[in-house]
């Protein structure tokens, strides 16, 4: 009767466990402080599938932010209780944040999970793939000349890239701003002055260029990759200072190539308080239909969130100065992560 007991205790510390929020991860640590049990329970790798089981219809936790700081300077900015050691680096410039993992560098490039099937809530101690594209410019005679564009794939499993593929394009020079991983199995980057869209094709490792949609406004900084509630490649770009377009690149039937289609425009104006100066497209969280935008309040500078479906407007970061934001978003749980990571889990 004792062991049935325990047995029926152990499962209802399961479901307490299971209910833990997503959004404070301070619970979760604190929970694991009750008892040995309930922490290795935490760090079963078993309830951990249960768990993301259960949130699976949520986004992963959005825990913080990494954001480019300038000089280059990579800051993290905590958005919850939970402080993580200090990630703050100078001279490394943030570049892409997916499934758990953060990247840095040079040029263009983009991290992800690379583990068939996997619902990416807590793979990032796993194998993963490094998408890299570049093309470099050479000061000839009388002109500079610039390089074919190139992309290449890294696999952590055996340390090793692969061949690049490589595109003749007379504006396919990757922009230094975050990439998007759509359904397709296709990671995209957007290139200089918004006209054209890279697409590198990560089952065939194939590199292409798209066309933007036509653009009459210069500020092509104000353009952003995302991913559209079908999973598809979308683009938002914000024209005159105010107007957020939204666009969809899919087929327009079930014969028909791929093609831009606008889904919406929303009016700024009508959304951020009035008192705000021009705003910037700063990110955007996959998975979500969230995007980041920096606004201007007396002179200070302030990230907000805004909920594309409901269009509500919540600050997130407060007097930072950024150029682009990377929500790291992955399910937490105490026990196997913990401490600083060693010299040989970063990867640059």
């Amino acid at each position: 009767r004792i062991s049935s007991l325990r047995h029926v205790m152990d499962d209802v510390v399961e479901e307490i466990l299971l209910r833990l929020p997503l959004d404070d991860p301070s619970c979760a640590a604190r929970a694991s402080a009750v008892c040995k049990h309930w922490r290795h329970l935490l760090a079963d790798a078993g309830f951990l599938r249960r768990y993301r089981a259960f949130h699976r219809r949520r986004a992963p936790p959005r825990l913080d932010f990494i954001y480019d700081a300038g000089s280059p300077l990579a800051r993290f900015a905590p958005t919850t209780a939970f402080r993580p050691a200090d990630l703050d680096h100078d001279g490394w410039k943030p570049m892409d944040c997916r499934h758990g993992r953060a990247l840095f560098r040079t040029s263009a490039s983009a991290v992800l999970c690379a583990v068939s099937g996997c619902d990416h809530g807590g793979c990032h101690g796993g194998p993963f793939a490094v998408a890299f594209v570049a093309n470099y410019v050479m000061e000839g005679e009388e002109e500079e000349i610039t390089s074919p564009t190139s992309a290449w794939l890294y696999s952590s499993e055996t340390g090793t890239w692969s061949a690049p593929s490589t595109v003749r394009h007379h504006n396919a020079e990757p922009f230094p701003k975050p990439s998007v991983l759509a359904g397709d199995g296709a990671v995209y980057f957007l290139t200089w002055h918004g006209r054209n869209i890279l697409r590198y094709d990560l089952r065939k490792l194939d590199l292409t260029v798209i066309a933007s949609p036509e653009i009459d406004d210069d500020d092509f900084e104000n353009h952003l990759l995302m991913t559209t509630e079908d999973g598809g490649m979308g683009l938002a770009r914000l024209v005159s200072g105010h107007s957020l377009q939204l666009w969809s690149w899919k087929p327009v039937s079930a014969t028909a190539a791929a093609a831009w289609v606008q889904l919406r425009v929303i009016d700024l104006d009508l959304v951020i308080p009035g008192d705000a100066m021009r705003p910037r497209l700063l990110g955007f969280a996959e998975g979500t239909d969230m995007v980041f935008v920096d606004t201007t309040y007396d002179g200070a500078q302030v990230v907000q969130q805004i909920e594309l479906s409901t269009l509500k407007v919540t600050k997130v970061l407060d007097e930072c100065y950024a150029s682009c934001v990377l929500p790291y978003m992955s399910f937490f749980l105490p026990g196997r992560q913990k401490g600083k990571l060693p010299p040989s889990a970063i990867t640059l």
